[in-house]
């Protein structure tokens, strides 16, 4: 790269295949919706859209430096050095924020601060605690760690009859597979005595939907009753 044409051609192509990824992403996640796929999918793929403007900009510093290695390479460790902070909670945040775990309503635990997620953010996220909003640094998250943790007051628990011809360790993965499971709930499916009929206990997150899970089972050719009797 040697003119400064070159760099903004480059700007304009990673721009344009940026915006190309969005559509397919866009799309995809329009098909997945309607062919009722599981949700975690969708969640997975929100996620990785979090890589996209670092690498971009990636990419576009790299050409900036290109054009002069040593006075732009200078320019960019000075930059780097002033905004060290805020560049390692942005990189902390990426990978935290790429957990299909971590959620707003979800509970979190690091070190000492205990509280709700209000808010998830570039560089941290908002804590709705016992003392009110807090803002916590993702780096603070990497020095004391943190845990998703589940709260007795948010969760709606459940029982359900189910009957299919597949085994108790199949209904069990397909059931795992669903994430309208709440968090350090144990579920348990338990085989009766009537043949092919299974009795579960399942704790739901907070503003999960009952039918979503009653729709996936079925999707799955998992029938599902209020009573062992699935005759009537």
């Amino acid at each position: 790269m040697n003119h400064w044409n070159d760099l903004y051609a480059l700007i304009l192509i990673v721009f344009a295949i940026y915006l190309f990824l969005s559509i397919c992403f866009f799309a995809l996640t329009r098909y997945l919706k309607k062919r009722r796929i599981n949700d975690r999918y969708l969640a997975l793929i929100k996620k990785s859209r979090l890589f996209y403007k670092p690498i971009a900009w990636i990419v576009i510093i790299g050409g900036f430096i290109a054009l002069d290695p040593m006075t732009h390479g200078l320019i960019i460790l000075l930059i780097a050095g002033f905004a060290y902070k805020q560049l390692g909670n942005y990189v902390s945040g990426l990978f935290i924020r790429a957990s299909p775990m971590l959620a707003t309503d979800a509970q979190v635990k690091a070190g000492k601060i205990r509280g709700r997620i209000n808010r998830i953010g570039s560089l941290g996220m908002i804590l709705g605690t016992d003392q009110g909003e807090r803002w916590v640094w993702y780096n603070s998250f990497d020095r004391t760690g943190f845990t998703l943790i589940s709260n007795q007051t948010n969760v709606q628990q459940r029982a359900l009859y189910l009957r299919s011809d597949l085994s108790r360790e199949s209904v069990l993965d397909l059931i795992f597979d669903h994430p309208i499971l709440a968090l350090g709930k144990t579920s348990n499916l338990k085989a009766l005595a009537t043949e092919k009929t299974f009795l579960l206990h399942y704790t739901l997150v907070k503003g999960a939907r009952y039918e979503d899970f009653i729709n996936y089972l079925y999707d799955h050719e998992v029938m599902t009753n209020s009573t062992e009797n699935f005759d009537t």
